[in-house]
């Protein structure tokens, strides 16, 4: 890690939005430029917020008529429709003179996946743990070339592929973790994330415009991402590689029976980048 320059990471003059942008247009370039991040700032590139793909589903379930009892729409909401009314204003960010041990440092602690890179106030890049994922993946540090299984866990309990959507949410929740494996038995058979439960949900709200029901709500199985698996033989850049290949927020791990052992995510690679720096 003390070979890697901060500044090799950094994505410079990134998109940025004011805060009267539309939310429908970063929506668009969300979808588009396969983001989930961009920072809010003002006239001088000065940073006042920043806007995540999370935000914008919020903002998403909020533009509904709010419909009261059997009468129809008696009261509306006022629909968030400006980036200044959903950002965050408790900014996170970094330096360009910081190590990446620090950065590191920082999205572990705040458990976050992209911060602002500033200079004097002024907003001058952006990096994210998939910056980090990518270099990690080449396969060049020495930490990147140790076995899968020198620090694979037991895996929390898999979703079955007809878990509900509410209910695989609250579950993740309740465990404190971002995705899940989901698997027949103990067979695996793909990678679903808090996001793409949010997000589904939102999809299935505006098609049929009302709240539905929990069982009304698609099964894991219908939204989940196929994974290409890994063996705990395998190096932990290959477990990177699979991940940055295929946009997935963990990797499964397998044994020879092609029996869950286990999963590496973004973060248990963060982990071991920050513990070798």
């Amino acid at each position: 890690m003390s070979k890697i320059a901060l500044g090799t990471l950094i994505t410079y003059n990134p998109w940025s939005v004011r805060g009267e942008t539309p939310l429908e247009e970063v929506a668009e370039q969300f979808e588009a430029l396969g983001i989930h991040h961009v920072p809010v700032v003002d006239e001088e590139r000065q940073l006042i917020g920043m806007i995540s793909e999370a935000d914008l589903l919020r903002a998403r379930q909020q533009q509904r008529v709010v419909a009261v009892g059997s009468g129809g729409p008696e009261e509306l909401e006022v629909p968030p429709e400006l980036v200044s009314q959903v950002m965050s204003r408790q900014l996170v960010k970094a330096g360009p003179d910081d190590s990446p041990r620090q950065v590191l440092q920082v999205m572990l602690a705040h458990r976050i996946h992209a911060l602002p890179v500033l200079k004097a106030g002024c907003l001058v890049g952006m990096i994210s743990s998939r910056d980090f994922l990518r270099e990690f993946s080449y396969g060049e540090l020495p930490c990147s070339r140790e076995q899968v299984a020198k620090n694979l866990q037991p895996p929390p309990e898999p979703l079955e592929p007809d878990t509900r959507l509410d209910e695989a949410f609250l579950t993740m929740q309740e465990m404190g973790v971002n995705c899940l494996a989901v698997a027949q038995g103990d067979c695996p058979l793909g990678v679903v994330s808090l996001r793409d439960i949010v997000r589904a949900r939102c999809v299935a709200m505006e098609e049929t415009g009302e709240d539905l029901l929990p069982t009304q709500l698609p099964p894991v199985v219908r939204i989940m991402q196929r994974a290409t698996p890994i063996r705990p033989g395998q190096r932990f850049y290959e477990a990177a590689l699979v991940m940055v290949q295929e946009s997935l927020p963990a990797a499964i791990v397998i044994n020879q029976a092609n029996r869950l052992m286990g999963m590496v995510t973004e973060d248990d690679i963060l982990r071991v980048m920050h513990e070798a720096a």
